[in-house]
């Protein structure tokens, strides 16, 4: 695999797999306590229900895949010395730590102000800091993530990909002197969902230190061909399909039940990992696969202003299309994500064109070249030209 596949297809895996935390963080339907993590139960609307928690399931691989890219570019170029792990660390302050913190404090400014406008609002219940009682332990969690997850939460994975960073000097030694030691003890601790305190889950983590031997230890990165991959795929979304249904006919308490709740589900994320890798270069070569390509560089944007904003909308919508049957829920919920999707690319692409530094800060220093990108997507071949400045996606993760 040449740089110009590589680039290309985690350009596309990126993007692809952020759009799925779309579907992943819908999170329940409006009037509704039921987690679709629960998957498929008894309830009045099976359809809807089904839906919610499959696509949650299905995109449950979105962060190893991430993760995994991440430590593959991180030990791009590695050499053991200090000063490679001081650029990294530097670079990861202004492409993930800083601009987590200034999403972090939008968000918390910008809930102060609901709870000052509206005191009885019910949109005050999207998070989970009451901002009215922020002392400094409760702000530095609602801006960094100490001990609880952020006020955006979908940032611990940005918070467990820093503190994977801290220690990477540790894990690049694993590598080079014991890789396999460190797979089966990091692994294992991540099949039994062992956080090691610091963390908040250890996907990233295990996910990472994979993605790293795959550098190190020069894994070919063809391992699935594409045929193999779409046979992956349906695997995997049949076995996704059983897993949503499972709880309406193995209960939780059981032995069986302990497993494929827990271990179970965490082992079909890596057939995922696999299947999305296989998968792709046949997907970005499709008419909207090209234009996902194009617009990689948008992905750290979009994972950052989709939640709390697809909250909004999805609230929005429920008073302005009222229903609690399954047609109702589904046309929600596809609006919802449909409708962030766009809201999200059209502040994007304003941001680009008024306030271009501040986009870059808040995109973890990519830029996007809207006009590039469009041309890019119309090739087959075409490499995207939408990341400006230093950090490309090959060179930064």
């Amino acid at each position: 695999m040449t740089d110009t596949d590589l680039e290309r297809r985690i350009n596309f895996l990126r993007l692809l797999l952020i759009i799925g935390l779309v579907f992943l963080h819908y999170g329940a339907f409006p009037g509704s306590d039921r987690s679709p993590f629960r998957g498929y139960g008894d309830t009045a609307t099976p359809i809807a229900t089904f839906v919610n928690s499959f696509f949650l399931f299905l995109f449950f691989s979105a962060v190893p895949v991430l993760s995994a890219i991440s430590g593959y570019l991180f030990f791009k170029s590695m050499n053991p010395t200090p000063g490679f792990y001081l650029k990294r660390y530097r670079s990861r302050v202004h492409s993930v730590l800083l601009p987590m913190l200034s999403w972090n404090a939008f968000v918390v400014v910008l809930f102060i102000g609901i709870a000052a406008l509206w005191p009885d609002s019910p949109l005050q219940s999207i998070i989970t800091y009451d901002v009215e009682k922020l002392g400094i332990g409760s702000t530095l969690n609602a801006l960094v993530g100490i001990t609880r997850h952020p006020v955006n939460f979908q940032f611990w994975f940005l918070h467990d990909l820093l503190l994977t960073v801290l220690i990477s000097p540790l894990l690049g030694l694993l590598i080079r002197k014991a890789p396999y030691v460190g797979l089966v003890g990091i692994g294992a601790a991540w099949l039994v969902d062992y956080d090691f305190v610091i963390f908040f889950r250890p996907d990233v983590l295990f996910f990472f230190y994979l993605g790293g031997m795959a550098r190190l230890r020069y894994w070919n990165l063809d391992f699935v061909s594409a045929r193999n991959g779409v046979v992956l795929m349906a695997i995997y979304v049949v076995l996704i399909g059983l897993r949503t249904l499972a709880p309406a006919f193995i209960p939780e308490d059981g032995t069986l039940g302990e497993f494929l709740y827990g271990p179970g589900t965490r082992l079909l994320r890596v057939l995922g990992v696999a299947a999305f890798w296989g998968c792709a270069p046949l997907l970005m070569n499709t008419f909207w696969g090209r234009r996902v390509t194009a617009l990689g560089a948008v992905a750290f944007f979009l994972h950052s202003i989709h939640w709390p904003l697809n909250q909004f909308i999805k609230e929005g919508l429920a008073r302005v299309i009222p229903g609690n049957g399954d047609a109702a829920l589904l046309l929600n919920y596809f609006a919802t994500i449909a409708i962030t999707l766009a809201v999200a690319l059209l502040i994007a692409k304003l941001m680009t064109t008024f306030t271009p530094r501040l986009f870059s800060h808040l995109s973890g220093g990519r830029s996007i070249n809207w006009s590039a990108a469009s041309e890019a997507s119309k090739r087959r071949d075409a490499v995207t030209p939408a990341i400006g400045g230093a950090r490309t996606p090959v060179a930064e993760g």
